[in-house]
């Protein structure tokens, strides 16, 4: 039950985060105002891809590297002698991982990948997230 508090808290910080810009050319041509209404229009682009075939297939191969990780964990246990329960979870965030590594990159760097180039070819230059 940890576990699940500890990723459901990450999740909602890492969605609430947004880029950090660095006052260059661009940003000082723009303004304030538009740089921030410029990463709000990446922003929304960003979660129309993730909503994509393409971007729902990077997430779904997560989501089955958890599933197979979770099944080996409790085997393994089971077989070995160790807690199955406890096994099954520490299985489910291996394989959640490899999953999504076989594919590339989690939800949130996919986001923030997408969002740094939107805003690039803006002419702003990320230095960080928040």
């Amino acid at each position: 039950m940890k576990i699940f508090s500890l990723l459901l808290l990450l999740t909602i910080v890492a969605c609430a985060s947004k880029p950090k810009l660095y006052p260059n050319s661009a940003y000082q041509k723009h303004g304030k105002v538009q740089a921030e209404r410029d990463i709000e229009i990446c922003m929304a682009k960003a979660d129309e891809f993730l909503e994509s075939d393409r971007g729902r297939q990077m997430l779904r191969e997560g989501g089955k590297g958890a599933a197979w990780g979770a099944i080996v964990g409790a085997v393994a246990s089971a077989v070995f002698g160790g807690n199955a329960g406890k096994g099954a979870a520490q299985g489910a965030a291996i394989g959640g991982a490899s999953g999504a590594a076989r594919e590339g990159l989690s939800e949130d760097q996919i986001k923030q990948r997408f969002v740094n180039r939107c805003l690039a070819e803006k002419g702003y230059e990320v230095i960080g997230w928040r």
